[in-house]
């Protein structure tokens, strides 16, 4: 069909040259046609100077001329093309001509090796996922939010942890085991939660302890001088002393002691302690402590704890105490007992019991080895289809099936691992 279409375009041609008289370029069709495949339909004369012709060959032109020996030839592409828009495959604005990377969009660049290709990415030095225009510490690998180190990873960061390498629970990054708020670095009992104290030796250590004989006070009881007026600073001390007694019912009857130091009369020394000692029993009946657990007693200057004459030793021996006079044997043992059956109970806890060794699954009693099926006793050996009797040989003597093999004893079974105490 092609082949007709084609030279009726060409008779066409040349009823319209007999008609005109004139030598036109449209003759050259055919040959054009034929020349590059294309079809004559898709071939226009776009113009023609005498014998020079440009046709439109399937959107190029072509050159071509006409002499009176040769006809029709083709000359060469014209000089006159046709506007084809430039291709810019990436559609980023930059034709593919001078697009450095023309199958990805990418940006101008001044040089030809980057113009069209994408930008680089944002620096980040420290390649921890936070770029430098929003990382506080750019060079440093850093985690959220803003891109600086946490090496213990407990939430504060190394800049202001004071404990970096330790996780910690505290504002300022240092681990409190006891949770009083008291750094474990700092703290005198790190096992017990306390108070502060500016005392290193005594600072997070409970400012009351119960002992086999008395409560026991890490600080000292303060009263305005030569007088049985408690100070404020007194008062957390004594309400540590009450914390004791509420919990410990079995202390019954608790002596609050008054001691002076050596200045002064003995006689007036005496007096002033046992006033300071009532201030002090007065003050616990405040906090909730029954009368009937509290006696009052002065001892004035005569139990000293340091017999020296010192402004030291004699700082030590103006003191408070809290003697036990009666105590519930039978409540205390209950109580010791409970206390460590709890501290076993923790110690448990913080030592995950070794995942209880599973019972090796009861190691499963080796499947009781199965009584090596007890061998069957060798099948009784045929005797040798009896040889014809050459000399009428003796039938082979029936091989004495082999003594039944006694069911090897069944293994006791492995006593099943006994799970190892937590």
């Amino acid at each position: 069909m092609k082949a007709i279409a084609k030279w009726s375009v060409l008779g066409a041609l040349a009823l319209g040259l007999a008609a005109t008289g004139c030598i036109s370029g449209v003759k050259a069709y055919g040959l054009a046609a034929f020349r590059s495949g294309c079809d004559p339909k898709e071939i226009k004369l776009f113009s023609q100077k005498g014998h020079d012709a440009v046709l439109a060959v399937c959107g190029t032109h072509e050159d071509w001329h006409f002499s009176k020996l040769n006809g029709w030839q083709y000359v060469g592409p014209s000089a006159n093309q046709p506007f084809v828009a430039p291709v810019d495959q990436d559609g980023d604005g930059i034709v593919d001509v001078v697009d450095a990377c023309v199958a990805v969009p990418g940006v101008p660049d001044a040089d030809p090796k980057k113009n069209g290709c994408p930008p680089p990415p944002p620096p980040d030095q420290d390649k921890d996922g936070f770029l430098d225009s929003a990382d506080a510490c750019p060079t440093q690998v850093g985690t959220a939010p803003d891109g600086c180190p946490d090496t213990d990873g407990d939430g504060v960061k190394d800049a202001v942890d004071q404990c970096p390498k330790d996780p910690g629970n505290l504002p300022d990054g240092c681990p409190d085991g006891d949770g009083d708020t008291v750094a474990d670095k700092d703290d005198a009992c790190p096992t017990v939660a306390g108070s502060r104290s500016v005392n290193p030796a005594k600072n997070g250590c409970p400012i009351a302890v119960l002992s086999a004989k008395e409560i026991l006070i890490n600080e000292t009881i303060e009263f305005q001088v030569g007088l049985a007026t408690l100070l404020p600073s007194s008062d957390e001390i004594i309400a540590g002393v009450v914390a004791i007694m509420r919990d410990n019912d079995d202390v019954e009857i608790i002596e609050v002691q008054g001691h002076t130091d050596d200045t002064g009369s003995r006689g007036g020394n005496r007096t002033l302690s046992q006033a300071r000692a009532a201030a002090v029993l007065e003050a616990m009946i405040s906090k909730g402590i029954a009368k009937e657990r509290l006696v009052a007693k002065g001892y004035g200057q005569g139990t000293p704890l340091v017999n020296e004459k010192t402004d030291e030793a004699r700082a030590k021996n103006r003191r408070v105490q809290f003697v036990i006079l009666k105590r519930d044997k039978a409540k205390a043992k209950a109580k010791l007992v409970a206390r460590e059956a709890a501290k076993d109970a923790s110690a448990a806890k913080a030592v995950e019991p070794a995942k209880a060794v599973e019972p090796t699954k009861a190691v499963e009693p080796a499947k009781a080895v199965e009584p090596a099926k007890a061998v069957e006793p060798a099948k009784a050996v045929v005797p040798a289809k009896a040889v014809e009797p050459t000399k009428a040989v003796e039938p082979t003597k029936a091989v004495e099936p082999a003594k039944a093999v006694e069911p090897a004893k069944a293994l006791e079974p492995t006593k099943a691992v006994v799970p190892v105490k937590p």
